[in-house]
C-alpha cells in the first residue's frame, strides 16, 4: 500500500529529475510548495513531469484528465500536494477496482458441466 509520503517523496523525486536537484536543494518541497510560485515551473517542465508520472504509475493516473478538469487559475495555483492527494485517491481506487475484480465470482459459462 502507497501512503500520502510515499506519493510525496516519489513526486519530490520526480520534480528533481525534472528541475535538477540543485534548484531543489534551495527549498524545502512540500504538500504546500506551488508548481508556479515556489518552483517557477515552466510549461515544458510540467510537460515532463507529466510524462514521468505516466511511466511511474501507468494508466491508474490520468494526470491529462486532472489538469483538463481544472481552469487556468486552479493550474496556476496547484500545489504539490493537491497532485499527491490525487495520485493518492487515483491509487486507492485502482486498489479497490482490483480487489472488487479479484472478489467477484467466475462468470464463466458453466451450462455444459450440466448438460
Amino acid at each position: 500500500m502507497t501512503s500520502e509520503n510515499d506519493v510525496l517523496s516519489e513526486v519530490v523525486a520526480m520534480l528533481a529529475e525534472v528541475v535538477g536537484e540543485d534548484f531543489l536543494l534551495e527549498q524545502t518541497v512540500g504538500p504546500d510548495t506551488t508548481f508556479n510560485a515556489d518552483l517557477a515551473l515552466e510549461s515544458i517542465e510540467f510537460v515532463a513531469l507529466a510524462e514521468k508520472l505516466q511511466r511511474h504509475y501507468g494508466t491508474r493516473i490520468e494526470f491529462a484528465a486532472f489538469i483538463a478538469g481544472l481552469d487556468l487559475d486552479q493550474i496556476m495555483a496547484m500545489t504539490v500536494g493537491d497532485l499527491t492527494s490525487y495520485i493518492e485517491g487515483r491509487l486507492a481506487a485502482s486498489r479497490e477496482g482490483a480487489a472488487d475484480a479479484a472478489a467477484a465470482p467466475d462468470t464463466a459459462d458453466t451450462s455444459a458441466a450440466y448438460a
